[in-house]
């Protein structure tokens, strides 16, 4: 159930005994006085799961009670009663103008996400939830989008995130989009994410010298720098951006005439965000013996895309080495296990 509907329903579901409040009245239209103001407040509020003490619930709430004020008449309020008891969601149904404003007193606020978050927790965790479900291309894994969202959720609390701060989650380029990925994780699968980020483990990859320092070439404001792979050197676009080694398919097969990739190290598919946003479906090897400078360096993910030709090293090949620094004034790529 999303949060509007809670909105709608904190006044709708309210069924009052019909009486006369005096200056605290909701009126009909023909100046009846005919609800309690205060009580639908009140109402409201614990709907909301707040207080008064919650001034956005508060305002909320005044907000829709007040648009209900005179909106019916005593004909309508009559064919909506029995027993005595005011069936206001039935008059919601009578005026769709009317359940509009009320709607709107939410939307309004500017705090609808907070207001869910800190009154309906398991709504914001379900509508999260399907968020990345439907609107993901990527693997899941039930376990990581349970701990993201919930994540994501205490964050929203402790923050008090504004509607406005959390559409920019809309952007992947935005600083709350980074902000959430690195506390919460990733809710996509990745059983190979621990070989992509530095960990004390990474040293025992990484054989040669402490350190290295090694020749890149700088071209139309790209790095290249060379690798070498089984029998073959080859000059590699250097992707800070990027996670893995991207190879095309023809170096894939030279790969497999000398056995550097094979069915014993094949990991399966994995998904890759392109650089122009797109997903690609590549098949995934971890291979050994991969030589940066002085360096031979072991467990190294790759991957295989057939959309391109452009061999590629990412930033998980860095992540090996405890320190890397480019010096672009001198065109080196410092590497250093220490």
């Amino acid at each position: 159930m999303s949060m509007r509907t809670h909105l709608l329903l904190c006044v709708a579901t309210i069924f009052i005994h019909i009486s006369s409040f005096g200056q605290e009245s909701i009126y009909t239209k023909e100046g009846r006085a005919i609800l309690n103001r205060m009580q639908l407040i009140t109402n409201c509020l614990k709907s909301l799961n707040k207080n008064r003490a919650d001034k956005t619930a508060l305002a909320v709430c005044q907000c829709q009670v007040q648009k209900i004020d005179r909106q019916f008449t005593n004909k309508q309020y009559k064919k909506h009663t029995k027993a005595n008891v005011i069936d206001i969601n039935g008059l919601m149904e009578d005026d769709s103008l009317v359940a509009q404003n009320i709607r709107a007193c939410f939307t309004n606020s500017g705090q609808t996400v907070l207001l869910q978050a800190e009154g309906f927790e398991e709504d914001f965790l379900s509508n999260c939830r399907k968020s990345i479900e439907s609107s993901s291309e990527k693997s899941l894994d039930v376990n990581r989008i349970k701990n993201f969202c919930r994540c994501q959720l205490q964050l929203v609390k402790a923050r008090k995130l504004t509607d406005a701060e959390m559409s920019t989650l809309s952007n992947p380029n935005s600083v709350l989009f980074y902000e959430i990925m690195y506390k919460c994780g990733s809710p996509f699968v990745d059983k190979e994410e621990t070989q992509r980020n530095w960990t004390p483990y990474a040293e025992a990859d990484v054989r040669g010298a402490v350190s290295d320092t090694i020749d890149i070439l700088t071209l139309n404001g790209m790095t290249y720098v060379k690798i070498k792979i089984g029998s073959m050197i080859q000059v590699w676009l250097l992707d800070t951006g990027a996670s893995d080694l991207l190879i095309g398919t023809e170096l894939e097969s030279a790969l497999k005439k000398e056995n550097i990739i094979n069915e014993s190290n094949y990991l399966g598919t994995g998904e890759y965000e392109l650089a122009n946003g797109m997903i690609d479906t590549c098949r995934r090897y971890k291979v050994n013996n991969v030589q940066i400078g002085d360096f031979i360096i072991d467990n190294v993910l790759l991957a295989v895309t057939e959309k391109g030709k452009r061999i590629i090293v990412g930033k998980a090949l860095l992540n090996k080495f405890r320190k890397w620094s480019l010096n672009n004034e001198e065109n080196k790529l410092v590497l250093s296990k220490q």
